[in-house]
């Protein structure tokens, strides 16, 4: 249910309508204060009122974004999963320690610096050899390409 909430909370407040419906509301209450001479109690009710909007708003979009993120990562997953000769081992790799994940890269670099269709060329800021695809003109492109 918490989930729910907060998906709609965040959904609701990303709608132009509702953006356009707080600067009105945020011009009428400043001309009324303006009007009273600003009573202390509204300064203070204001201060809290932002304060706890900035929170939930907050907790709202983390909560949305990391929903999203799981989705494509599971999507991901099973896209490497249906795919033939694809490296199962990489699923589920965004929840493993930091060391594997820093040796997964390694082996990634060394599989692209030994494959015979990428060449190395060295980065200019660190030294590092980096590896970039071949590109030639001449090569026929694959049935189905849309080009």
């Amino acid at each position: 249910m918490t989930s729910r909430v907060l998906y709609r909370i965040e959904h609701y407040t990303s709608l132009p309508v509702i953006a356009i419906a707080i600067i009105g509301a945020m011009i009428g209450l400043i001309a009324a204060g303006g009007a009273i001479g600003f009573p202390s109690g509204w300064v203070a009710g204001f201060e809290v009122s932002a304060s706890t909007v900035t929170i939930v708003m907050l907790f709202a979009i983390q909560h949305t974004q990391g929903r999203e993120q799981a989705a494509i990562q599971r999507k991901l997953d099973e896209i490497l999963h249906a795919l033939p000769g694809a490296d199962e081992s990489l699923m589920m790799l965004e929840e493993a320690p930091p060391n594997v994940m820093r040796d997964v890269e390694e082996e990634q670099r060394d599989v692209r610096l030994m494959s015979p269709d990428t060449e190395a060329e060295q980065s200019p800021h660190d030294g590092r050899r980096l590896a970039y695809p071949i590109i030639t003109k001449d090569v026929e492109p694959p049935v189905g390409d849309l080009r």
